[in-house]
């Protein structure tokens, strides 16, 4: 027999149309909002100088800079992680999304 788990996320939406049950694997169980070692200043401003060094490039020089910068991996003795975190999540949003 399972025991219900108190702590886990409702799986039951209820809509006009009936009830939808999600499947567990269908949203993250742990918010990633609820990361206790992110600061999110550092990540927004982390974000914003990326995009605003994005912006002072021709369009290939910034495709290169992202991809260089996205292909190394982070230094594991990084002072300021979240704002690292914030500055490679706008470039892989720029490779992400930008047109060729």
């Amino acid at each position: 027999m399972t025991t219900f788990d108190p702590g886990a996320p409702e799986l039951d939406i209820t809509t006009a149309h009936g009830i939808v049950t999600r499947l567990p694997t269908s949203f993250p169980i742990i918010d990633p909002e609820l990361d206790g070692h992110l600061d999110p200043d550092l990540f927004q401003k982390g974000f914003d100088d990326a995009n605003s060094r994005l912006d002072t490039f021709p369009r290939s020089w910034a495709r290169h800079h992202a991809s260089t910068t996205m292909a190394a991996a982070p230094a594991a003795d990084d002072d300021e992680p979240s704002y690292t975190r914030g500055y490679r999540a706008a470039l892989y949003g720029y490779l992400r999304h930008s047109a060729d």
